[in-house]
């Protein structure tokens, strides 16, 4: 939690209950979970939170790289925690139990270099998740 809390920090954002129990559920979690979800888990815990609230806090842990977002086929947002927020790396996402994990490894320079050599381009950040059936699935 700690390393959590110190992120909202250093993106200014203070350590409210509300956010502290958002975080204490994706903690809890090892699965994305969707914006009504998360209220439901909030209402459960006592916490009288709106819809457009918790949208709120999602997006703000998001934007401070607490969360990650992941859209599925359905059209919907949905948010996992990112649980190694202050390194570079991509997420695996079960698409049967959606459990999300980190993939503690990055090739994308590889790409930079390609965008910036052959397309003049020049890149700022990158998001990937991989989507498959993680070992308890399979």
């Amino acid at each position: 939690m700690e390393k959590y809390l110190a992120a909202l920090k250093k993106n200014r954002l203070k350590s409210t209950p509300r956010r502290r129990a958002v975080l204490d559920i994706f903690l809890r979690k090892e699965k994305y979970l969707g914006p009504y979800r998360v209220r439901e888990l909030l209402l459960q815990k006592k916490i009288n939170v709106g819809l457009p609230s918790v949208y709120r806090i999602l997006h703000e842990l998001e934007q401070a790289g607490i969360l990650i977002e992941v859209a599925r086929a359905d059209k919907q947002l949905y948010y996992g925690l990112c649980r190694m927020p202050e390194k570079e790396h991509h997420h695996f996402i079960c698409t049967s139990c959606n459990r999300v994990q980190e993939v503690d490894f990055c090739n994308f320079g590889q790409i930079a270099e390609f965008i910036e050599k052959n397309l003049k381009g020049r890149v700022k950040r990158h998001l990937l998740h991989i989507e498959g059936v993680c070992a308890a699935c399979r």
